[in-house]
């Protein structure tokens, strides 16, 4: 059965834009969505350290998930308790620019025990400013995830979730020369899985997804007219896995040209299209080619209403039962409304579908999510979140309904 997911969204920002308040809000700043308004009454302060804002954060959550395997015919409920602690710094300097994060994902099931999950992350970066035209930037990052069950490329005999860090590194470099602004980047990014024991208690080895991808993108944009800004952006990707069989390695290319949009700050964000490729190593998979395409856009309603919109396609590699590239594009709406200054409400709506291409499988993605959020003061405020994923797969078994509901209540400095 198919959602028709964007008419569903549509429908509710008319709804959430109609709706009265009693608080005119801060007007929104150029490309910015009410999560993103200012609000100095209810904003955490900080703690100030020397020319350093640190920002420390916890959340306190409880989910009820009706089907916490993603099963087609072994549904299974139970509830998932959560504690998210998080710290950010910042600099605060005139010129230049520091920052620092690091937090925790830590996830126990009252029943259902072998799901249970302890994630992080630790990431860094900044900018120095060469001259007023001129700036050379630096991110780190470190990620210890685990993959969902509902991720197509889980191991269904898997007891248990499958564990893996991300690891990576971006130096890009921007420079502005009258109307021209041109960009430049590098970066590395390494994905290192463990292997996992299956019900059976064998093990499945997870090596053949560790692999390295390294990036270089250069991008030059042209001042046309106030508002728009055409560029063409080139971007190479080198894709090395450990084991450099199934699946081979590959380079792949995209060139596109496209245009960012600013229409008097009611309408910001960039459009493109071009053409995408990836060759493989090995003649184990066919080479790819076939239109490269993306938009992203930020819409102001009015002063408290704002529609977001995404679309993307790529192909990479697919896991599973057996290696496979697949051709994914991605759709993706969202609106938030502030209904009240302290009570904003949120939707969002997203498909995906995934096209493999050595083999007859194909899948489609749904996600439907409702929530709103509570600011109580500027240190405390609680949330609550309804999402709804389907898959439909033209494979037997691999379909799921999933219902969530999730409460947070979220303490800041």
């Amino acid at each position: 059965m198919k959602i028709k997911t964007l008419p569903l969204l549509f429908g509710a920002a008319a709804l959430l834009a109609g709706t009265s308040t009693a608080v005119i809000a801060q007007e929104l700043q150029r490309g910015a969505s009410v999560l993103d308004r200012p609000r100095p009454e209810l904003d955490p302060l900080g703690i100030r350290q020397g020319g350093f804002l640190i920002f420390p954060k916890i959340e306190l959550g409880t989910t009820y998930d009706d089907n916490v395997f993603a099963s087609d015919t072994n549904e299974e409920g139970d509830f998932l308790f959560q504690v998210l602690p998080s710290v950010t710094v910042q600099s605060d300097f005139n010129r230049h620019q520091l920052r620092f994060g690091a937090g925790a994902d830590i996830g126990r099931y009252a029943d259902n025990t072998s799901e249970n999950y302890v994630d992080y992350f630790v990431t860094g970066g900044g900018r120095f400013d060469i001259t007023g035209d001129a700036a050379v930037s630096l991110d780190l990052a470190h990620r210890k995830l685990h993959d969902d069950r509902g991720d197509p490329d889980t191991p269904d005999a898997a007891s248990e979730p499958v564990e893996f860090t991300r690891s990576g590194a971006e130096l890009g470099y921007t420079h502005r020369f009258n109307r021209f602004l041109t960009s430049f980047s590098v970066g590395a990014e390494n994905e290192d899985y463990d292997d996992v024991a299956s019900i059976g208690g064998t093990i499945l080895d997870q090596d053949d997804r560790d692999n390295w991808a390294y990036t270089a993108t250069g991008q030059i944009g042209y001042d046309l007219s106030p508002g728009y800004r055409p560029f063409v952006r080139l971007t190479y990707v080198r894709t090395e896995y450990d084991e450099g069989l199934l699946p081979p390695d590959s380079d792949s290319y995209e060139a596109v040209v496209g245009t960012t949009i600013d229409l008097t700050s009611l309408l910001t964000g960039e459009v493109f299209a071009g053409y995408l490729s990836r060759d493989y190593d090995e003649d184990v998979y066919s080479d790819f080619t076939g239109v490269a395409y993306g938009l992203s856009l930020d819409y102001a309603v009015t002063q408290l209403t704002t529609i977001s919109g995404d679309i993307s396609r790529g192909v990479e590699e697919g896991f599973g039962t057996t290696p496979n590239p697949r051709d994914r594009s991605t759709f993706q709406i969202g609106v938030d409304h502030e209904l009240l200054r302290n009570v904003i409400l949120s939707a969002r709506a997203e498909y995906r579908n995934d096209d493999y291409q050595e083999t007859d499988r194909e899948e489609d993605f749904y996600l439907l999510q409702a929530g709103a959020t509570y600011t109580l003061n500027r240190n405390f405020y609680l949330r609550g979140t309804y999402t709804f994923s389907r898959r439909d797969s033209n494979q037997a078994g691999d379909d799921y309904d999933r219902n969530l509901f999730a409460l947070r209540l979220g303490a800041q400095l």
